[in-house]
């Protein structure tokens, strides 16, 4: 085919069964072909018969954390930063994982959500919390100005703090 050895492609697929699509990109590629899903079930939730929670779980749960911090803020943050984990890599900055933290922002607030002993930057379970602990600590819960702030601390941007609350308005009015 010409096609060029060691090269990958990344393929989005949501909503397709993973097993259609490695059997897709095998045929086109070849049976030598290494395929990896990146959503795979490391990331699946213990509880619930080993189902896999949601993102909008993970938000409402780790909210709960912080008294008074809604659980909306979180699901914007998520949505603006990495499209709940569609877009989890290295960004230009160098953040990294679903909620795109800082490594050393991460080494501050890191939290191990899922009970596994480590606290995984790459992991929502971990992750979702730690935004939950992050935004706190700047005062996310106390709402208002408080609030604007702690966005803030997350970028600092003011743009960024607009789209996120006007996000988080968004997701109440149409979930809450």
């Amino acid at each position: 085919m010409g096609l060029v050895p060691n090269v990958a492609i990344l393929v989005n697929a949501p909503g397709v069964d993973p097993a259609k699509v490695v059997r897709a990109v095998t045929k086109v590629l070849g049976p030598g072909t290494n395929v990896l899903n990146l959503h795979e079930s490391k990331y699946e939730s213990s509880s619930g018969g080993g189902r896999s929670s949601s993102y909008l779980d993970l938000y409402k749960k780790a909210a709960t954390t912080c008294p008074g911090l809604s659980w909306t803020v979180l699901a914007a943050i998520g949505q603006v930063e990495s499209d709940h984990g569609r877009n989890a890599g290295r960004s230009s900055a160098g953040a990294l994982g679903p909620m795109q933290f800082m490594p050393a922002t991460w080494k501050a607030y890191g939290v191990d959500g899922d009970g596994d002993g480590k606290a995984d930057i790459m992991n929502p379970f971990d992750a979702i919390p730690g935004a939950a602990k992050y935004l706190c600590a700047n005062g996310a819960g106390r709402g208002g100005k408080q609030l604007y702030r702690a966005v803030w601390h997350y970028n600092h941007a003011d743009w960024y703090v607009q789209k996120v609350l006007n996000l988080a308005k968004a997701y109440a009015a149409r979930y809450d």
